[in-house]
């Protein structure tokens, strides 16, 4: 018995010495300050705000975001700033919309979180207006008591280039002109 005792004692210290778990009221306003992180990341963004956009990113060396083109992989803080000194001087204008189809996973120690989520722009390049919708991921980390984005990717939602377009207008095409 006093065996029995001594293994149930220590697999409760054991368990007690995990991680801390969130509660679900908890989570659930941790998920919300994730959206807002990336929510006033896309603002500041839109504003040509360095300083705004600077404080959300991580103050350690993982920092990792991908671009909407192959060249734009961030490592650095300077990288960043640089890539956004040339994107704000492309766009002669560019409005962010609200956030959309989001999806926040949060770790159990509440300390990590991931979120996906689409986000329409307006912009004008070149005296060309055009609507896109981005294609947001990211992951970010409390550091200080406050969530920062530690990795990102951004991508381009194309319209009318999905798999079941294009094999439909591949069949089209091979099928030849319909006649009348």
């Amino acid at each position: 018995m006093n065996r029995l005792s001594s293994l149930l004692a220590i697999v409760a210290l054991l368990a007690g010495c995990g991680p801390p778990k969130t509660s679900p009221g908890d989570a659930a306003a941790e998920k919300k300050a994730i959206e807002t992180l990336v929510s006033d990341f896309w603002k500041g963004y839109e504003a040509k705000n360095v300083a705004a956009t600077l404080k959300l990113y991580t103050s350690s060396g993982d920092l990792l975001f991908f671009g909407t083109d192959s060249a734009e992989v961030i490592r650095t803080i300077p990288q960043w700033e640089n890539q956004a000194k040339n994107d704000w001087e492309l766009f002669q204008t560019v409005k962010f919309g609200a956030l959309k189809n989001i999806a926040v996973l949060l770790a159990g120690d509440g300390e990590l979180g991931s979120i996906v989520c689409e986000i329409p722009v307006d912009m004008t390049v070149g005296g060309q207006q055009s609507h896109s919708l981005f294609r947001f991921a990211g992951i970010a980390r409390k550091e200080n008591g406050g969530w920062r984005l530690v990795h990102g990717m951004v991508a381009i939602a194309t319209v009318g280039q999905s798999s079941s377009e294009l094999v439909a207008k591949m069949k089209e095409e091979k099928a030849g002109p319909v006649k009348k």
